[in-house]
């Protein structure tokens, strides 16, 4: 049950129920009916506020046996699912997919920032000189984008990847490279960093889907532009669309190995 869990981390980590409802901004009648199993069905903010101090997430409070959250979806987060399956076609799900992967990794970022801050307050650690290595979490899409003549849009398989550099600000995904024709800045098997816009402006580069093929280009007048002069400009067809703006290389060095 979530009040067995709550006790058990607060227990590892020497809290009381007054500091944990200090730490937490939740009042300490609230967290002592919760900590009871007296009040089995908290709010959502509740249980967000008390997942922040005790570095834990909203998956450790399902039921092992029905694997039900213990508090429930709200209506609006029914209402954009609904849209999301109804209302948007397949490039608007594919944006908001890369927005809410950008969110969740700076949500994530955010808690582990704090968690880290909250650990140094609690064991005044003032003579600790080990040093705190910051995990940046982002999504790397396998779909490679055509430095070429076109990569087939055939699958969307993603996973998500930590970061020990930070990326450049506004990052939504990785996606790797395939083919020359935008060497020498961009090079077969390079990955880029990309932050997830439906408009660009001409002269920068770009991820475009076209043809039913992906594609990094420099956007220009009415086509899309290699840097390697072996490759002409590719005129623009009724079906592209902007897929977002590339920020640069992500080389070896930002992942955690």
């Amino acid at each position: 049950m979530g009040f067995e869990i709550i006790n058990k981390l607060k227990k590892e980590q020497n809290l009381t129920n007054a500091q944990l409802a200090d730490l937490s901004g939740v009042t300490l009648s609230t967290l002592d009916k919760i900590t009871s199993g007296a009040n089995k069905n908290p709010k959502l903010d509740t249980l967000q506020a008390i997942c922040r101090v005790l570095g834990c997430t909203l998956n450790d409070f399902m039921d092992e046996q029905t694997h039900r959250c213990v508090t429930h979806i709200s209506n609006e987060a029914l209402r954009l699912a609904r849209d999301y399956d109804t209302a948007l076609d397949d490039r608007g799900r594919r944006t908001i997919r890369n927005v809410m992967d950008f969110e969740v990794g700076y949500a994530a970022q955010r808690a582990e920032k704090e968690k880290a801050e909250r650990k140094s307050a609690l064991q005044n650690h003032q003579e600790d000189t080990s040093e705190e290595i910051a995990i940046y979490i982002t999504t790397l899409y396998h779909q490679p984008v055509s430095a070429g003549n076109g990569e087939s849009s055939e699958y969307d398989y993603s996973e998500t990847v930590q970061l020990k550099k930070m990326p450049p600000n506004g990052t939504s995904y990785i996606v790797p490279v395939q083919g020359d024709s935008m060497e020498p800045l961009f090079s077969d098997g390079d990955k880029v960093f990309v932050r997830a816009q439906i408009d660009i402006e001409p002269g920068q580069t770009g991820v475009f889907f076209m043809d039913g093929q992906m594609w990094i280009k420099e956007l220009g007048d009415g086509v899309l532009l290699s840097h390697n002069p072996k490759y002409p400009p590719r005129p623009m067809t009724d079906d592209i669309r902007c897929q977002g703006l590339v920020l640069g290389v992500c080389d070896e060095s930002y992942f955690v190995r």
